[in-house]
């Protein structure tokens, strides 16, 4: 259920291996802590864990993004060196470095048919082939949290990069026990050096909380993620970029004992779920990918007991589908979106779909059709005159600083998707609840443009009629050091979707063309459905459906979570709550519970606005507005945090202790998302280079030369 969790299970496995690790990667950082933090030595990172598993003999192959790092940059230079270092022991270590496979040209930097736009975004880790990992958590810095979403840094925790918030610049300099930390111990790397050999001030700046959902699969599952990887591997090995790398063949995983380790997928497993693994992929990956269905091996399902004619069957019907991008994951999504007949809740990184021309008639970037499915729900609930509720979460704005092109951009389009553009998700609501209060009377329908329903939802006193069925939500923290009152916003990584409590959908896709249309990001997601537990359920409001344990029980345990209701450990932020008054976990369809989680988001939003002066909020007429109380001489200086408003101030310095006894009024971490924010932008936030699919920048790590003293050099 957090971070913590998922990378404990993650290092769980990596001790428990004994034939092979396959990793992939949009970023992942070497030197990542697992578990084990705090502890002396830091055995829970990555390259320890890893190193100690080759000593055994295990056998390790990682697939990372090769960023186009005028872009992004994903580390993805330095990690290889790191990981390409350790000594391997009895096993071995091979890192890839894969462009995205699009079909589009790599053309003119700022076309926006260049393949740089686009990368490799799965994030999986298997261990012989008998467990899986999937889901949106890459094994990098920042990722590994807990229930509490502490904003207050602990450098024994947040070691050094992991001590990470996008939003602002890093405030001081490394101290000497810090630098300590990046020495090499014999053959095995230290810690990375952060950029400049600055980190995170933890007296002054906060630490950005991450809220993320993974999924650990075992059984014949564990074999699609398997093949992915295979898949993958051995359709660029040898190819342009990757001309120098080898190819996983049968005879290497043979003779280092893979196939005995591997799930036979025409087995079922113990279990009680079934899951289907789906990706996105394009075309050209597609066609690269039928040579090796061709040569069989043991990527086929029957690799137990080969079936030569199944296999040509399977194979022509490859042949067949290598004509259209892979869009399974879009394709789930949609279909149960289109089957939901309560309720629908969403945690997502973006939220970038067609929504028509913005309030500044700007066309949406965005061709994929996630508005429309969702408004179609709705429309249809409204028409037969039934409950349906959808809950979206996302992070206030993309990772990354407001003042870039990319986070205003994308941070612009959410805001368009669900409230202000032509056709958002909000307006086609209200603009159906019209259509059906006038078919109602009998009377005719009047025409308006888009906006004009709004104003005529206004004169009809249904301007907040839409609230019925949809909530839109962020998540935010504070917390405080000797001397500063510190808040920031829980960065919302998911990919989920769960509808009626029934179907689970994680993975690695965003709500956006490149992760849903085939032809960008390749992507990774699981559909979960539990046989176990299935039962008709009253979900309130008189609505009873089939509901499944493993989707009711994540969705609970969420909300728990985001309640504050799962908070384990001291702090000076949210404490511990119990259930909210007005709120039933087991029926949230309820009106009670809709209404009460809504006033509990706003009630806490409205403190947090009371307290600080740059938390975004709807009368900010721009995105970067609050940033202006970070200026100091005249200067914008995200090196520290700002005042508070004046009544929690004291002599020019933060007022510890009435700003805590306000904040202490919060309720758990759900705050209202302001739709209205940025509203007054002159207009329409313009994506970097022309490329409405960019995401942020991120910084790069430093990595000096290695001293003479580790007796290294040599190998760097």
């Amino acid at each position: 259920m957090t971070g913590k969790d998922y990378m404990k299970a993650v290092a769980d496995a990596i001790r428990g291996a004994k034939k092979f690790i396959f990793i992939t990667g949009w970023q992942v950082d070497s030197d990542v802590e697992l578990d084990q933090r705090g502890v002396a030595g830091h055995p829970g990172r990555l390259t320890e864990l890893l190193a100690d598993a080759m000593a055994r003999g295990v056998h390790v192959r990682v697939m990372l993004y090769d960023a186009i790092n005028m872009a992004v940059d994903t580390h993805e230079e330095i990690t290889r060196t790191r990981l390409d270092s350790l000594p391997t022991g009895k096993g071995s270590m091979k890192v890839m470095l894969q462009n995205a496979n699009t079909g589009r040209a790599v053309v003119k930097w700022g076309s926006k048919d260049s393949n740089a736009y686009f990368s490799h975004h799965q994030k999986t880790v298997i261990v012989d082939g008998s467990v899986a990992f999937v889901g949106g958590i890459d094994l990098a810095y920042g990722r590994w949290d807990t229930n509490t979403f502490d904003v207050v840094i602990d450098p024994k925790i947040h070691v050094l990069n992991d001590a990470y918030n996008g939003q602002v610049s890093r405030g001081r300099r490394m101290n000497a026990e810090e630098v300590k930390l990046t020495n090499w111990v014999g053959h095995r790397p230290g810690f990375m050096w952060p950029p400049k050999r600055e980190v995170l001030n933890e007296s002054c700046q906060p630490r950005q909380p991450w809220q993320d959902i993974a999924l650990r699969i075992k059984g014949p599952a564990a074999f699609d993620v398997f093949v992915n990887f295979v898949l993958r591997w051995n359709s660029f090995a040898g190819t342009g970029t990757n001309f120098m790398d080898g190819a996983l063949t049968k005879s290497w995983f043979d003779d280092l004992g893979g196939t005995q380790s591997l799930v036979d997928p025409l087995q079922k497993g113990g279990g009680t779920t079934t899951v289907q693994v789906c990706r996105s992929a394009s075309s050209e990956q597609l066609r690269d990918e039928l040579n090796i269905w061709r040569r069989g091996s043991y990527v086929t399902d029957d690799w137990k007991q080969p079936n030569q004619k199944r296999r040509e069957t399977l194979v022509k019907t490859r042949e067949a589908w290598a004509g259209e991008h892979q869009t399974s994951i879009r394709d789930a999504m949609i279909n149960s979106i289109r089957a939901a007949q309560g309720y629908i809740y969403i945690e997502n990184q973006f939220f970038v779909s067609d929504c028509g021309v913005d309030d500044k008639m700007t066309q949406s970037p965005a061709k994929n059709q996630i508005v429309h499915e969702l408004s179609e729900a709705v429309r249809r609930a409204i028409n037969a005159n039934r409950p349906f509720h959808i809950w979206i979460v996302l992070p206030e704005h993309p990772e990354g600083l407001l003042e870039d092109e990319a986070t205003a951009s994308q941070a612009w389009w959410a805001l368009q998707g669900t409230r202000r553009g032509q056709h958002a998700l909000i307006r086609n609501i209200t603009m159906y609840l019209i259509f059906k209060k006038f078919k109602d009377a009998g009377d005719s329908v009047p025409v308006r443009t888009a906006w004009g329903y709004d104003a005529l939802a206004k004169e009809l006193g249904m301007e907040n009629k839409w609230r019925d069925y949809v909530t839109v939500l962020n998540l935010r923290n504070f917390g405080h050091t000797k001397d500063f009152m510190l808040t920031e916003m829980v960065y919302i990584h998911s990919k989920l979707m769960i509808v009626d409590d029934a179907v689970a959908i994680i993975g690695s896709a965003n709500v956006n063309d490149r992760s849903l249309n085939g032809n960008g990001d390749t992507e990774l997601a699981a559909v979960v459905v539990d046989d176990s537990g299935a039962a008709m359920t009253d979900v309130g409001q008189g609505i009873r459906i089939v509901t499944r344990k493993f989707a009711r029980d994540l969705r609970m345990k969420i909300w728990k979570k985001h309640f504050g209701m799962s908070v384990d450990q001291a702090t000076t932020g949210i404490k511990k709550q119990g259930l909210p008054a007005g709120i039933d976990l087991e029926r949230p369809l309820e009106k009670a519970s809709i209404k009460a989680l809504r006033d509990l988001a706003v009630a806490n939003r409205k403190i947090y606005n009371q307290v600080f002066l740059h938390t975004p909020r709807d009368s900010f007429g721009t995105l970067a507005e609050g940033r202006e109380h970070y200026k100091r001489k005249g200067e914008l200086d995200l090196t520290w945090t700002p005042p508070l408003d004046p009544d929690y101030m004291s002599g020019g310095k933060h007022n510890i202790a009435k700003a805590s006894a306000e904040l202490a009024n919060i309720k758990g971490f759900f705050v209202e998302m302001p739709l209205q924010w940025g509203s007054k932008e002159a207009k329409t936030p313009p994506p970097p280079l022309g490329a409405s699919t960019m995401i942020a920048r991120n910084e790069v790590p430093a990595e000096p030369e290695v001293p003479e003293t580790t007796g290294i050099t040599e190998q760097v």
